[in-house]
Formats: structure tokens, C-alpha cells, sequence
């Protein structure tokens, strides 16, 4: 943290591409069935056994819900806790830095899709999916299906859009929101030609992360160009989340 004045470094995107944004991101959470759950924060922190494990909170963000939260925090939060946020830099805390002193989320509006589908599969639907989508999709697709959403159940979630349900699950077995997430953030470009320019000779790639986490995205998008030239190759090499196009 420390990189200052990120609050300068304004979206590469125009008002117009971030309202389009918005609409068209809204549209994919349409089809996920809305929960409401404790608020006793556990799926937005880590215990020293999941970080050993490799779990990260908030992941994957995919590239286009990274541009949406962040032109919230700059349009939402004072100057100082905006500044904080977008100076993360950390690729994997332990601690979703949006979790709110109450255990509340504090971008609940614009909440990336996987704090949203967390847990709305429980163990009698997961297997009511699988059953359905046996036989007419390939098995590794049920079994990757099975083995995520199974991962992701909480007794303390509760399904108040059912009627959804089944879509939803299409949709998980399908991939059909990682392809309508992957679409939307091939065609962003979150920061200038120029800056680019810089990154590529650092990363040894023309490819930019389709999903990362918020640390990650904010150390290629927002950091200054001292900190890019002097510390983005190690910080890069020792990503484990960026996920390249």
C-alpha cells in the first residue's frame, strides 16, 4: 500500500463505456437467485489453513467487474479510504479489504459474480443439477461443476429467488458465465497505450489477466511508473492468480 496519488489516475474508460459496462455486467447477475445469509463474514476472510491451501478471497474478479468496482470506490468513498483501496496492492490477503467492520459488504451493489453465486448451491441442489445434466453435457463439466459449487456451501445461506435456480445451475455446469464475464473483459482496455507499453517488456506477455484479484489488477492498472519499473517484474513472477487470456 503507499502508492500515492492513485486518486489522480483516472478510469481508461469513458462515462459512456462505464455505464454500458454496468448495464451489460447487471444483466449476467440477473439470472443468479438472490440469498441473504448471517453476515458472519467467513466467505470474505481466510483462516491460516485456507492460506496455506491457496483459497483467496474475492477471486476470480474478472477484468471487467475490476473497471465497474473501481469506478465505484472513486465515485463512492471519501478521498482517504478510496485512495487506500485502489493503493492495494497485496495479490492475496487474507482479509477481503471490502469487508466492513459489521461484516457487511461494503460494494454490496456491485459485488463481483463470485460473492454472488457463494453458497447459493447447497448439497440436495448441487446433486439435483448434476442428476439433470448427466448424459447430455460432457462429465467433466457435472464433475468440475460438483466438485466447485460443493466447495462453496454454507449452512447460513439462505435462496430467497428459487424460481432461479435451475438456470443458474445451467449456467454454472455450462460455463455460460465464465464465457459472458471472459466477453465483456476482452473488450476493455484498462489503461493507456502508453502504460502498456511499459508493462509488456515486464510481464513478457501481450495477454492481460481476464481474472486476477483486486491487488493484483490495482499493481498493473494504478501504481506509479517508478513502482512498475522497479518492482512489477518480481511482483508479476510471483503472482499465483493472474489468469492470462
Amino acid at each position: 500500500m503507499g502508492h500515492l496519488p492513485v486518486m489522480m489516475q483516472r478510469s481508461n474508460l469513458s462515462r459512456q463505456e462505464l455505464d454500458t459496462l454496468a448495464v451489460e455486467l447487471d444483466a449476467i447477475y440477473e439470472d443468479v437467485p438472490s440469498t441473504c445469509c448471517a453476515n458472519s463474514g467467513e466467505c470474505c476472510s481466510l483462516t491460516p489453513a485456507e492460506m496455506d491451501e491457496g483459497w483467496a478471497t474475492m477471486f476470480p474478479l474478472y477484468k471487467a467487474e475490476y473497471a465497474r468496482i473501481a469506478d465505484h470506490v472513486r465515485s463512492n468513498f471519501d478521498a482517504e479510504r478510496a485512495t487506500q483501496l485502489l493503493s492495494i496492492t497485496e495479490e492475496r490477503p487474507q482479509r477481503c479489504p471490502f469487508l466492513g467492520d459489521n461484516n457487511g459488504c461494503t460494494i454490496y451493489a456491485v459485488r463481483p459474480l463470485i460473492c454472488r453465486t457463494y453458497a447459493v448451491m447447497n448439497h440436495d441442489t448441487i446433486a439435483e443439477a448434476a442428476e439433470r445434466h448427466r448424459g447430455e453435457l460432457p462429465e467433466q463439466w457435472v464433475r468440475q461443476f460438483v466438485l466447485r459449487e460443493s466447495s462453496m456451501v454454507c449452512p447460513r445461506v439462505t435462496v430467497t429467488q428459487p424460481e432461479k435456480l435451475v438456470r443458474h445451475a445451467n449456467n454454472l455446469v455450462t460455463h455460460a458465465y465464465e464465457r459472458a464475464m471472459v466477453g465483456l473483459s476482452r473488450k476493455l482496455e484498462l489503461v493507456t497505450q502508453e502504460r502498456k507499453k511499459l508493462i509488456r517488456p515486464l510481464i513478457r506477455t501481450r495477454s492481460w489477466p481476464l481474472r486476477w484479484t483486486w491487488g493484483g489488477y490495482n499493481a498493473l492498472c494504478l501504481t506509479p511508473v517508478a513502482w512498475v519499473r522497479e518492482k512489477l517484474q518480481k511482483y508479476w513472477r510471483r503472482a499465483h492468480l493472474n489468469d492470462l487470456d
